[in-house]
């Protein structure tokens, strides 16, 4: 699947803006210049090359980075609730998420919190160590991957992959021997 044959497909719904295709993840992005015309084009069941794909509108551009911190050295008890109730008193917060490990379920020690505001992040980093639980946590700003050094110590590092500002996206089977 290429940009010629997104755009041709998509074009039938109003005029395509933009196109981009980044095979290594099978996604594309679709801009139409009139957004009324990604809604209509949402609501259809799209066949291209014979496969059926999933068509989902997509997050716009947000730059969360200046709202997002990282919460280290968390108690291994601690529950999603407790961890959003501390950190809500510093302001209103979009999503906080303590990481667990996939086959135990239990907290691997740290979380993100995002607030709606970035002083409401800012009012949190003032003081790098936290008391929660009983237990001294610490708050870091987030730090994007490419920025990253790793650490070694068994810690993976959060990046911020930011979204493309376009309408929806597609998502696709890559077809062997089709390139």
């Amino acid at each position: 699947m290429n940009e010629m044959i997104l755009r041709r497909h998509f074009s039938a719904y109003g005029e395509v803006k933009h196109v981009v295709v980044y095979a290594k993840k099978s996604i594309a992005f679709v801009t139409f210049v009139d957004p009324s015309k990604a809604q209509i084009s949402l609501q259809q069941q799209h066949i291209i090359l014979g496969r059926k794909v999933e068509v989902r509108p997509a997050k716009p551009k947000v730059e969360i980075g200046k709202r997002k911190i990282f919460v280290g050295g968390l108690p291994r008890s601690i529950t999603d609730e407790e961890f959003k109730g501390y950190f809500e008193k510093f302001g209103s917060i979009v999503d906080a998420v303590v990481i667990h490990d996939k086959e135990t379920k239990r907290s691997r020690g740290f979380g993100f919190v995002t607030y709606e505001a970035e002083e409401s992040a800012n009012l949190v980093l003032r003081t790098n160590f936290h008391l929660l639980n009983n237990k001294r946590v610490e708050v870091k700003k987030v730090t994007p991957r490419k920025e990253m050094v790793p650490t070694g110590f068994g810690f993976p590092p959060y990046y911020y992959d930011p979204y493309y500002q376009t309408y929806f996206y597609v998502f696709w089977v890559p077809i062997p021997g089709f390139y």
